[in-house]
Order: C-alpha cells, then sequence, then structure tokens
C-alpha cells in the first residue's frame, strides 16, 4: 500500500502467471478547504509506439479512436497541451503498436 496524503492511496497487485496489474485507488474526500480547485489523474507511462493514437469508450457504448492534439472536426490550437488530451473513460482506454497494447479497466468507482 502506498499512502500519498490523507486522502488518496494506492494499492498494487500482481498475479501468478498473469500478464495483468491491477491497481486500486482509493481517493477522497477531497479537501475543499483551501480553496484550491484538485483534478486526481493517473499517469502510466510505457515505450509502446502508438502514433499518438489512443481509444477511449463513450458512455461505456462504443469505442472511439483518439490522436492527441486532433481534433477531426475542427482545427484545434494547442493551449493546454496535456488537459488538452483528457478524456472522460467509463470502462476501457488503450493504446497499441503493432505488437504490444496497454489497456486500462476502470473499476467500480462509487465506494463499492
Amino acid at each position: 500500500m502506498i499512502v500519498f496524503n490523507e486522502w488518496a492511496s494506492q494499492e498494487v497487485s500482481l498475479y501468478r502467471e498473469m500478464p495483468t496489474v491491477e491497481v486500486e485507488w482509493t481517493v477522497g474526500p477531497i479537501p475543499i478547504d483551501d480553496n484550491v480547485g484538485k483534478e486526481i489523474v493517473v499517469r502510466y507511462d510505457t515505450d509502446i509506439k502508438s502514433a499518438s493514437k489512443y481509444y477511449t469508450d463513450a458512455n461505456g457504448r462504443q469505442v472511439l479512436e483518439r490522436i492527441r492534439d486532433y481534433r477531426p472536426t475542427w482545427n484545434y490550437s494547442i493551449v493546454e497541451n496535456v488537459s488538452g488530451n483528457y478524456y472522460p473513460i467509463n470502462s476501457r482506454i488503450w493504446i497499441q503498436d503493432g505488437t504490444r497494447q496497454l489497456t486500462v479497466l476502470t473499476g467500480n468507482n462509487d465506494n463499492d
């Protein structure tokens, strides 16, 4: 168990003979008494060559291809190079190259 502060912790589990890693986050309640807005995000680093493409679900119904810093229906001006590429996901997001794929599956996020 990794405890980041009194309101955020992480537990990582590895399972024998399985090519998966389980990461469980516990977050909240997020303090607001300092009047500073907070966004809680997870970042994974990998050497997968995804050509800036990634795939997200759309309300759990379909999968959409995303391209970093690109919008198909208008000329996208990069003002916020990180948050401009945030997308909500309900069930999954992944990146891939010709031989490998990294998929993040979300779990129940309502205090199960």
